[in-house]
């Protein structure tokens, strides 16, 4: 099997990740009504945009950062594929669905996608750790540890709006 994505198109894909989950953010904070949740999804969207900087960062090195045989990229390949044609940013006709749920005004459905996308985009980046080489696993492991922070207020704002 011939791989579809090199290193570079999966930092891209990271970038990307990044940008639109900005994108997002911005949009729930200028259509959510407490100030609570106006803060959580501004510090979200500052945390996209420091992600996107990482990954942008990476890209000047992405030759660097590879490593693994063609069966561990074809394996990361599958997963990546999958990951970006079901994902909650990426997939056909998903967009439309989160630019509802913001634009609606209902913050339980802005977080419950937030959700989606933040759990998305850990399981991207955990795929991520297993094609850097050692000298780059640390980076991506504190963006994980943000991600998982990132979900663990999701989940205290989410039980906050029950």
């Amino acid at each position: 099997m011939a791989t579809f994505f090199n290193a570079e198109e999966i930092v891209r894909i990271a970038v990307r990740t990044e940008e639109t989950g900005c994108d997002f953010y911005k949009k729930a904070m200028q259509n959510a009504t407490t100030p609570e949740m106006k803060e959580l999804f501004s510090y979200l969207a500052r945390e996209e945009l420091k992600h996107k900087a990482y990954f942008e960062g990476l890209l000047g090195n992405v030759a660097e950062i590879a490593q693994g045989t063609p069966a561990d990229w074809d394996e990361v390949d599958l997963y990546i594929k999958a990951l970006v044609e079901q994902s909650l940013f990426f997939g056909e006709g998903r967009r439309g669905d989160i630019s509802m749920a913001v634009l609606s005004g209902n913050e339980k459905e802005a977080v419950d996608h937030a959700l989606d996308f933040e759990k998305d985009t850990m399981l991207f980046f955990y795929q991520l750790l297993q094609i850097v080489k050692e000298s780059v696993r640390p980076s991506v492991e504190a963006v994980i540890n943000e991600e998982k922070q990132h979900i663990k207020r999701l989940v205290k704002m989410k039980a906050a709006l029950t």
